[in-house]
């Protein structure tokens, strides 16, 4: 019975790779903004709007992503999303993402953030989860954020 079920779940996993398109080619993840949501004693709300596009002559469904974000090399914040979207062929779409901090230097990271001549370096990473790939698509950005918290980048694999 053991050997009949592994050898199920192996045609299985077979049968998801197969749907796959060789040429597939991974979204690019962005970071377009981010946002004060909340402000607290213990904990700090952002929105991070991230910039999501699809480089494959056919629409990608994302059910979900997970995100790390670094400020100036020092862990800043993390989120999850179960935002369900269809990127478009050759398209984007823009996913918001609540992520949380507990830091105790975040109002000093929050003042440059406002000052509109300093820039901080930031790094994101994290994984965009699609129905066909198990176990998701790993990305990591790094960039810098101006004053107004737009920011530029470069993508890595």
């Amino acid at each position: 019975m053991f050997k009949r079920c592994l050898a199920l779940f192996m045609l299985l996993v077979l049968a998801g790779c197969s749907s796959i398109p060789a040429n597939f080619e991974k979204p690019q993840v962005n970071l377009a903004s981010i946002s004060i949501a909340k402000l607290g004693l213990l904990e700090q709300q952002f929105v991070l709007n991230l910039r999501v596009t699809n480089p494959n002559d056919f629409d990608i469904p994302i059910n979900g992503l997970n995100v790390n974000v670094d400020l100036n090399n020092r862990e800043f914040a993390q989120g999850v999303s179960n935002e369900k979207v269809t990127l478009p062929r050759l398209g984007e779409k823009i996913v918001k993402l609540n992520v949380t901090t507990n830091l105790g230097n975040v109002f000093k990271q929050l003042g440059a953030l406002q000052s509109s001549d300093l820039k901080l370096a930031y790094k994101i990473r994290g994984k965009v989860y699609a129905p066909l790939i198990p176990g998701g698509l790993p990305f990591e950005r790094t960039g810098e954020l101006n004053g107004l918290g737009e920011a530029k980048g470069v993508q890595k694999y």
